[in-house]
This record gives structure tokens, C-alpha cells and sequence, in this order.
């Protein structure tokens, strides 16, 4: 790992209060991308770049000049046909506060596979990072460059013709790990911040702003390096302890046990849902509910939604009439058998438009196994304590849009 100077400009987010802290503010696309990002202001050129705040990744990464995309092979690990020059990318060489590149060989999977990056160098900068709010902070930390990522994606035109869209970079805030089944390969943000005497603790908390008007409309909000802003969120703040994976796999990410899902005051059972503990993962676009594939019907009456040949839930009629009150409740049990529910409107789960062949709204959700995405993120207060493997929730969307960190609220403890 590069080793650096913490500058002035680092610290400033960080004095403001008694904890040091050193914040990133947020979007969430609603009902386009649906991804849980930042912008990243390039400081040569002043433009910005997407970077995805991912719970389920450790590293930190984004494509630099002259990188390549490609795909046109759906076997694993297979080069295809089709290339396409990455835009927009970082260009650090010539970034006035960028460090000298390093030799730093970095290889990065994502999507069961689907999807491989590498690079070849890492540099350290002085990263602004800005959100829809207009808000900003400025963190000095390590990068690294990616130049080459390929798809398992088929050419379907036959003609290379982009079909899909690609993350630009991925700011991972998952554990640092140093353990015999896994070993962070970095850059990691936060470890990095800590090393180097920004934050004091390996603790973070993340959350967003009360929802927004429209469907099309953007969340904000925040995450906190260092740091529980108690200030953000309503009701009790409940300390769940972290599980490990499902399946003997490795632990990567936080993963809790599943929690009750109810609607209107109908809960529903969990017993048979594939994965028997959940992610919470705020890189993933859509939430998978801990609800039998058996009582799909069920949820989707008690939600008022529908159910399609295909058995996907929406809902019947414009993703604009969705109720603004009607929520799906998740209770998950915490320490010493304590509780917390958190309230995830469904109109947070529209997707822009409505499927014309069907007339019904598509929902970011699906049903029978456990993970909780980016609309999860947009309601739930999220805090995490690495060193004592335990993470907090609490009813999250309640402050008002562009709403900073408050340095007096903020401190080390999980509740």
C-alpha cells in the first residue's frame, strides 16, 4: 500500500467536532440507475465521474486514461470481440495534486463474475467529491487505476453496440480485513484514513435524506468515515451483531440475520428463502425480501400490488400514483433480543416508467432470498463498528435534503 501525507485540505472535514470524521456526500437515482454514488470532480479537468459507495466491495478504483472496455464472450474469463474506449475516466497524470504513480497490479470481479477489472498503477490525490444536494468534501486517500474490464456480455447486434451500462469507478466501504481466509488487496478508503490519523476508529454510518417529491427526482445524503451521526434518524438506534456468510463462504460485507417483512400489519413467513443471512449491500440496485416464493401472492394483495404471468410483483397503474404511505416493513432483532423496524416506502422501489405491454410499474425488489441494496440505503440508518463485528439500524430518511453532518451529534458509539 502507498504510504502519504495527510494534507491540510483531509483535515479539514475531519476537525469540526470532537470525533474525527471525514465525510462523502451521496446520491441515489430514483428510478433511473438506481445506484448508491458519489461524483468524483476530476481535478484536471473539473469534470465529474460516477463513483459507486458500494457496502459490498473493500477497494476503491476508477478508470484511467485510454482504459478499455470489452465484451462479446459469455464464457468465464474469455476476451470477445468488442472494445469501446472508457468515458470518462480520470486523468491522472495530469491532475496537479496527484502523487507519482506506483506499480500496484490490481484485479477486481464483480457480478458473480460477470464482470473482471484490472489495472497496473495506484497514485494518491486530493479527491473532491460532490452530490445533487450541492454539497462537497474534499478526502485525500489512494486510487487505483483501472484500464481494462471485461463483460460476460454477449454481442447481440452483431455490430459491437454498447447494451449496457458499466460502473466508471467503485469506492468500497466493506471491512478491512487482515485474517487467514481474507486479506483486503486495497486501496481501502477508510483504512487508509485511519492509518493516517483522519478518523480514530474503524466505524462508519451512512444515510439519506427524507425521500424526495418526484419519482424521478435524487435522494441525498452522507456517509460518514470515523464516526455515528445521531442525528439522522428517528427512534431507537439498535446495535445487530454481524453473521457470517451464507454457504461457507467468505466473509465480505456485512451480513445480518434475516428480518421479518410485513405490510400493513401482515407479516410474512421466511423459513425456506434461499440465503439464511442477508447483505446489506448498497452497491446492488434492487433488495431481495426474506419472503417464501410460496406467499407471493400474499405479499403482493397485502401491498396492493399485482403479480404477472411471470410472477413479478408491481404496480398496476404509473409509478407516480404509487401511495406515499404505504410502506414495507422490515423488523430485525438486535442485542439482547431488542427490536428495530425500518420502514422502506415503496415508492421507493419504482423504477422510471411503466412496462407498456403490461401497464404496471416495475419494482426494484424481488421476493425468496436476503439482500438489502440501494433502496434499502435510501431508508435506513446504517452504523458499523468493524472491531466489534456489530452494525445498527434505526428508521433512516428524516433529514432535510442537503443536510451536512453534525459534528456535535456525531461519536463511537453504535446506540
Amino acid at each position: 500500500m502507498v504510504r502519504y501525507a495527510l494534507t491540510v485540505s483531509a483535515l479539514a472535514s475531519s476537525v469540526l467536532g470532537a470525533v474525527p470524521t471525514v465525510n462523502i456526500p451521496l446520491n441515489f437515482a430514483h428510478g433511473g440507475a438506481q445506484k448508491i454514488s458519489t461524483e468524483l470532480v476530476d481535478p484536471s479537468t473539473n469534470h465529474t465521474i460516477e463513483i459507486v459507495v458500494d457496502q459490498g466491495s473493500e477497494n476503491f478504483w476508477v478508470f484511467g486514461p485510454d482504459s478499455i472496455r470489452n465484451w462479446g464472450c459469455t464464457r468465464l474469463g474469455c476476451a470477445g470481440p468488442c472494445n469501446e474506449t472508457v468515458q470518462p475516466f480520470y486523468d491522472y497524470p495530469n491532475s496537479p495534486s496527484a502523487s507519482k504513480p506506483v506499480p500496484f497490479r490490481s484485479s477486481y470481479s464483480y457480478g458473480g463474475n460477470s464482470k473482471f477489472i484490472t489495472g497496473d498503477v495506484a497514485v494518491n490525490d486530493t479527491f473532491q467529491f460532490v452530490s445533487d444536494a450541492g454539497l462537497s468534501s474534499t478526502v485525500d486517500t489512494e486510487v487505483a487505476i483501472s484500464s481494462y474490464m471485461t463483460s460476460r456480455l454477449g454481442d447481440s447486434s452483431g455490430k459491437c453496440t454498447p447494451t449496457s451500462s458499466f460502473d466508471d469507478g467503485i469506492l468500497g466501504i466493506s471491512p478491512y480485513y487482515r485474517k487467514p481466509t481474507w486479506n483486503t488487496t486495497g486501496p481501502h478508503v477508510r483504512q487508509n484514513l485511519l492509518e493516517a490519523g483522519a478518523i480514530s476508529a474503524p466505524v462508519q454510518s451512512l444515510w439519506f435524506d427524507e425521500a424526495p417529491e418526484g419519482i424521478e427526482d435524487t435522494f441525498t445524503g452522507h456517509v460518514v468515515f470515523g464516526g455515528v451521526d445521531h442525528s439522522k434518524y428517528t427512534g431507537d438506534l439498535v446495535k445487530v451483531p454481524m453473521v457470517e456468510a451464507p454457504f461457507g463462504g467468505v466473509t465480505l460485507g456485512y451480513y445480518v440475520n434475516p428480518p421479518v417483512v410485513s405490510v400493513n400489519g401482515t407479516a410474512f413467513d421466511n423459513s425456506d428463502v434461499i440465503s439464511p443471512t442477508c447483505l446489506v449491500d448498497s452497491g446492488t440496485t434492487l433488495d431481495y425480501l426474506p419472503v417464501s416464493y410460496s406467499q407471493n401472492d400474499q405479499f403482493a394483495a397485502a401491498a396492493g400490488l399485482v403479480v404477472d404471468e411471470y410472477g413479478v410483483i408491481g404496480w398496476n397503474g404509473t409509478c407516480e400514483s404509487i401511495p406515499k404511505d404505504t410502506t414495507i416493513d422490515l423488523e430485525f432483532t438486535g442485542v439482547e433480543g431488542k427490536k428495530v423496524t425500518v420502514k422502506i416506502p415503496l415508492r421507493t422501489y419504482a423504477r422510471s416508467g411503466v412496462n407498456p405491454s403490461t401497464g404496471i410499474c416495475s419494482l426494484s425488489f424481488s421476493t425468496g432470498d436476503c439482500l438489502f441494496g440501494a433502496p434499502f440505503a435510501t431508508a435506513a440508518f446504517f452504523a458499523a463498528d468493524d472491531a466489534a463485528e456489530m452494525v445498527a439500524f434505526a428508521q433512516g430518511g428524516v433529514s432535510k435534503k442537503g443536510s451536512k453532518p453534525d459534528p456535535n451529534s456525531i461519536t463511537l458509539d453504535l446506540a
